[in-house]
């Protein structure tokens, strides 16, 4: 059965070895929870866990196994004594800025005084350029030495030397078939060296020709060294968990005036960094520098002594990383406007006058999670008209392979699997999308196209304490390769929930199981508020903290995904749960069909916002839908259960509203019968037109209960009707008042309104599925 409420990712549950777990945990002495997570790690030895939690030096491999190292210290070495000027070529990410420092302080402290140049992302774009290093020619620079970049650009690197200038490239991306013609290449992945571990990030790189040049570990770098590695997510395992390990703690007390500004700034603890702030705090106020300009700011930052310009570029970063947030927010909600056409695309394009070129690629991560399918954001600029974006994939289709298989259409694209940039003429836009999703069909026609998402354990709310987080921390620092865990609670239900944030976009939930209860807290996930009942079993997917507040601890999940297995009853029985039900309802958020069985009004003003299935008149859908809204009070239960069997809804709003505006029936009780029949014989004949006020006031009955109860008399012969009057039927038949036609139809009405109005939600429930669920 299809989940009403699915899961945005694809879960992956492990299977763990539980007597192999207990073996490791008692051996190692580490809790079962965190012994199932080090198993799940490959690492299944006493000795493998003690070096995995407390690795040592002997993790750092020696310099000089990195290629061309002895080549690039000779030329540095070389320099240095005949006074050539020496320019570091970076990048404008937080990876290259933090190379860009790593090498400058490090020539700085063996008596260089190099320059540094940040390409900006919309002058040189990224990597070499040429215009940019017959500049830095020009400006008497004898030595070029790239940080993060390089390795691709072998016609740009060819011109360096061509102008005079010596190259060391140093980098870390993927190598391609031909180097480049460079004096020395640094690189972990080089293809004739065998250098120990082949994940460094540039910084790391960086970093291990600083450790050459000064023939020691440069401790004073460490902290440049953890800002550009888990910025730029690579792994952190071998050498790189040891040095960000250490490199976390030199950012807790690091003495540059820049850092300790931005911390300021953002109002961080810098005695409680860890590997969630520098990722989700400072390294994005680093990117977003390049992301919407120069990045020298960003680099300045890192490298500055002095402190009132150090204040003033926190200031600035805080400033524009803020811009930054306010523009992906707008590009995406613009960009989730153009996908609703396209919502049956396998790969989704989507393309906006002048977006910002910095973020695009930020857009489509965000456009990825939403979709679960690839994506590709251009901006179009029409005086060049041309579209240039990024795009992002899932693992399913790689993105490289389907962008090269129509390479006529582009005029140049670069990337991986996962994710690529790329420039077209503007009028290829079209047919790239019809082409692209073409290709993609058959790829993606027989496989989940949600990105995968990997739960390490399995727990019951009891067990999500503080000293279990505590436990779990051995495994710190957190990153690819050694993600934090993913938890999982099943079956829980709701003590709480509401949105919160400016613009109630996060969600803010409490999770009981039991007795036992975990406050949660979800991200861009507040619209989900209206998805969840407090009587459904949920699925929760999420990692565990610690939440602080009033100097008291507390355990939190930061929801990442959330599943509702079963049917869902959404009761709008009450005016204000309708009220909020149309406030929340939008074109992209909507129930698939909305049925009514007899409410003209709602059809005449509902019907050109919402799908709508009038049971009077229309043909019953012959295909299943997800989610229905029944708008009125059905008057025919047999006609429901035919809508509920062919539909098969997975979801239901009830709003069950009484159309008529008369209120509900109450069918009048049999000693109220006897006293109207008693009252006829008495008084006849009886002028129930005229005389109603007063039969009522007497009776202590409704007019509408008065000519139903004359009706039902009337059809049963009890009474005649002479000039207008009622009279009693002397030669009356001897009937029960449920033969009466008017009765077994109020009956009926009233059967009806018990289940549907007077139910509580459990038997709403019921009446909807019974127990198929």
């Amino acid at each position: 059965m299809k989940n009403v409420l699915a899961s945005n990712y694809e879960w992956q549950e492990r299977e763990n070895n539980q007597e192999e777990i207990e073996t490791l945990a008692k051996a190692a002495n580490v809790a079962l929870p965190v012994a199932a997570l080090l198993w799940e790690r490959q690492l299944r030895t006493p000795a493998e866990v003690e070096a995995f939690i407390h690795p040592t030096e002997e993790v750092i491999h020696d310099p000089f196994l990195l290629s061309d190292m002895d080549k690039a210290l000779e030329i540095i070495e070389e320099a240095l004594a005949e006074d050539k000027k020496i320019m570091i070529y970076g990048d404008y990410d937080a990876d290259g800025v933090t190379s860009t420092a790593v090498l400058y302080e490090a020539l700085q402290i063996i008596g260089a005084d190099p320059g540094c140049f940040i390409p900006n992302r919309f002058v040189e774009g990224y990597g070499p350029n040429k215009e940019a290093f017959k500049k830095i020619k020009a400006d008497g620079y004898d030595l070029l030495i790239t940080v993060d970049n390089g390795i691709a650009g072998i016609d740009e690197l060819a011109y360096a030397r061509e102008i005079g200038l010596q190259v060391i490239c140093t980098d870390h991306h993927e190598v391609g078939e031909i180097l480049p013609d460079a004096d020395a290449i640094v690189h972990p992945k080089h293809p004739d060296f065998q250098y120990p571990f082949k994940e460094l990030a540039g910084v790391g790189v960086a970093f291990k020709l600083a450790q050459a040049l000064l023939g020691e570990i440069p401790v004073e770098l460490l902290d440049l060294y953890a800002l550009g590695t888990i910025g730029d997510m690579v792994s952190l395992t071998d050498e790189n968990r040891f040095f960000v390990q250490a490199g976390l703690k030199q950012l807790a007390i690091t003495e540059r005036p820049g850092l300790q500004a931005l911390y300021r700034q953002l109002n961080l603890d810098a005695s409680l960094v860890t590997e969630e702030m520098v990722g989700f705090k400072i390294a994005p106020h680093l990117n977003a520098a390049g992301r919407l300009g120069s990045a020298e700011k960003a680099l300045a930052l890192l490298v500055t002594k002095d402190v009132d310009e150090a204040k003033q570029l926190a200031i600035d970063l805080v400033a524009i990383n803020d811009e930054r947030k306010k523009i992906v927010n707008e590009l995406v909600l613009e960009a989730d406007e153009q996908v609703q056409p396209f919502l049956n695309d396998k790969v989704l394009i989507v393309a906006g006058e002048n977006w910002h070129e910095g973020v695009l690629g930020i857009v489509a991560s965000r456009l990825i999670e939403a979709y679960q399918r690839p994506v590709i954001v251009l901006s179009i600029n029409r005086s060049k008209n041309i579209a240039k974006g990024s795009g992002r994939s899932i693992p399913a289709l790689n993105l490289y392979d389907a962008l090269n298989a129509h390479v006529s259409l582009i005029t140049r694209f670069g990337g991986h699997a996962g994710a690529a940039g790329l420039t077209l003429p503007l009028e290829n836009v079209a047919e790239l999308r019809k082409a692209i999703n073409n290709y993609a069909a058959p790829l993606l026609a027989d496989v989940s196209t949600k990105l995968p998402l990997r739960i390490d354990l399995t727990l019951h709310v009891e067990e999500a304490t503080l000293a279990l987080i505590e436990d779990m921390k051995v495994l710190a620092p957190f990153g690819t390769d050694n993600p934090k865990p993913l938890v999982k609670f099943s079956n829980v239900r709701l003590a709480g929930i509401r949105q919160i944030g400016a613009d109630n976009s996060h969600l803010k939930a409490t999770f009981k199981e039991e007795e036992a209860t975990v406050e949660a807290i979800g991200f861009n996930i507040g619209h989900l508020k209206n998805t969840l009942n407090m009587s459904d079993d949920i699925d929760v997917v999420g990692e565990l903290s610690i939440n602080e507040w009033r100097n008291q601890q507390m355990v939190q999940l930061q929801i990442k995904d959330i599943a509702v297995p079963n049917k869902q009853l959404f009761d709008l029985r009450g005016e204000s749960e309708w009220a909020k039900f149309c406030k929340n309802l939008t074109p992209s958020q909507q129930p698939d069909l909305f049925v009514v069985f007899n409410h003209p009004t709602f059809v005449s003003e509902w019907a050109d916002k919402v799908t709508i299935y009038d049971v009077t008149k229309d043909v019953l859908p012959t295909q299943a839908v997800e989610t229905i809204v029944i708008v009125d009070m059905p008057t025919d239960a047999l006609k429901l259960d035919e809508v509920l069997t062919v539909l098969q809804p997975q979801n239901i709003y009830a709003r069950l509203e009484n159309p008529d505006n008369k209120g509900l029936v109450v069918m009048p009780s049999r000693e109220e019968f006897g006293e109207f029949f008693k009252f006829v014989a008495r008084y006849e004949p009886v002028d129930v037109k005229k005389q109603h006020p007063a039969i009522c006031q007497k009776l202590n009955i409704s007019k509408n209960n008065l000519y139903f109860m004359t009706s039902v008399f009337f059809e049963l012969e009890f009474v005649k009707i002479e000039k207008d009057c009622l009279v009693i039927n002397p030669n009356a038949p001897k009937h029960p008042l449920t033969e009466a036609p008017t009765y077994k139809k109020r009956q009926a009405i009233e059967a009806l309104q018990q289940r549907f109005v007077y139910s509580n939600y459990t038997a709403l429930y019921e009446v909807f599925w019974g127990n198929d669920n």
